[in-house]
């Protein structure tokens, strides 16, 4: 029998394609469609910030949104 140790998820959040599981072995795992990215707590918290930032409505002059 294989010795690897099996991770075990629960989910986080859900919505259409998107999912965001934690891990027991302390990683977040971001899954888009087909494609899941494994990310340490902290690059998953960097990673978030960085979407809300992006998603931040701007101010005349600024760069545009892209809807």
């Amino acid at each position: 029998m294989d010795d690897e140790r099996k991770c075990v998820r629960q989910k986080l959040s859900e919505r259409a394609s998107f999912r965001v599981d934690s891990c027991d072995c302390g990683a977040i795992h971001l899954t888009i469609g087909f494609i899941t990215i494994r990310l340490d707590a902290r690059a998953f918290h960097e990673f978030a910030a960085a979407v809300q930032e992006a998603s931040l409505p701007r101010q005349k002059g600024d760069r545009p949104v892209i809807h």
